[in-house]
């Protein structure tokens, strides 16, 4: 009788739609009582659970659903190991320790306590609504930093993997378990050569100056580009311990544009540069020769040089000093 009036509904709408009649021995209905208990989904028939079509389980079928059962694996019976979620799901009891709730808390505060770790992850380890506000004394599951750090390797590896075929015509690293990593397969590619104001600039796939050389000018002095000297080493730039410096001076005509910029702890720029840069100006107006040579190291893909390598020569007698950007004592001026 419902499958009935349930054709008649069908046929009835379709001639809304289309304008076409249909008799009842054209009426398909189509109807899986079958279903997934815990998602709703529907299943192979005598998998799951049976809802009829009126809503109401048959009991014989029914409890010849709930019999159906998937075997256990190998040397392990239990149901209740069964339940248990796979070796490298967050949820597996190995990968994340429990933390209480305590004033203030919040998902965002929980989650920084780990590398890597968001709000949202937290709210979806623990099926929690992620604009729910935590309770006091609430148990919360926090995924250990091993199990994050091991997630990003094989996530890092699988993309670096992905890189190397796409750039070797399909063909796999010598070695697959250890493919070079992204990075070093960007960063190692020929990077780009600028020259202006007499000085020459190498610069990386990402933008980054590595090595400087020209020989220094007493003048003109060249205008500064702020906007470049704010934007220096974004997003590795340290807020308010780093100043936009320059690997050469304006006053020794250095170019204003972004590649003569670099994220300079600031104490470093007025301080020990800043000195080295006033000894190289003493030599210029005393007639001499000051030709340089500035290697800039970066850490991984950061945009901020830890260190600078400087040679000069002052009419051929050559030195060398390198320096860390970190603070090296203030000065008020600025270079």
């Amino acid at each position: 009788m419902q499958q009935s009036t349930f054709g008649q509904r069908a046929a009835f709408s379709l001639y809304l739609r289309t304008g076409r009649r249909l008799t009842a021995a054209e009426i398909e209905v189509k109807f899986n009582p079958w279903h997934d208990e815990e998602n709703g989904r529907f299943t192979f028939a005598g998998q799951g659970r049976y809802f009829g079509a009126g809503g109401a389980g048959k009991p014989e079928t029914a409890n010849m659903a709930r019999q159906v059962k998937t075997p256990p694996p190998p040397g392990n019976g239990s149901a209740e190991n069964m339940s248990v979620p796979g070796r490298n799901s967050a949820r597996h009891p190995d990968n994340y320790a429990i933390y209480t709730v305590r004033p203030g808390d919040s998902l965002s505060r929980i989650a920084a306590q780990r590398e890597g770790l968001s709000a949202a992850d937290l709210a979806w380890l623990n099926k929690q609504p992620i604009d729910q506000p935590l309770k006091v004394g609430q148990q919360i599951k926090v995924p250990h930093q091993a199990y994050l750090d091991a997630g990003r390797s094989a996530k890092n590896k699988f993309v670096a993997l992905s890189h190397y075929m796409d750039t070797h015509g399909g063909k796999l690293p010598p070695n697959v378990a250890h493919p070079p990593s992204l990075e070093s397969q960007i960063l190692d590619r020929p990077g780009r050569k600028e020259s202006k104001n007499g000085y020459d600039f190498h610069i990386d796939p990402v933008a980054r100056t590595h090595k400087v050389h020209g020989e220094l000018s007493d003048g003109p002095i060249a205008p500064r580009s702020r906007s470049n000297q704010a934007q220096a080493g974004k997003p590795d730039r340290r807020q308010g311990k780093d100043d936009g410096g320059h690997f050469i001076a304006a006053r020794f005509n250095g170019p204003s544009d972004s590649f003569n910029h670099f994220a300079q702890d600031r104490n470093f720029n007025r301080g020990a540069y800043r000195k080295l840069e006033d000894d190289w100006a003493k030599a210029l107006r005393a007639g001499h020769k000051v030709a340089i040579d500035i290697d800039a190291l970066y850490q991984g893909a950061s945009r901020r040089p830890y260190q600078l390598n400087v040679t000069w020569t002052i009419n051929g007698h050559k030195s060398t000093k390198r320096f860390a950007n970190e603070a090296k004592g203030a000065h008020n001026d600025e270079r």
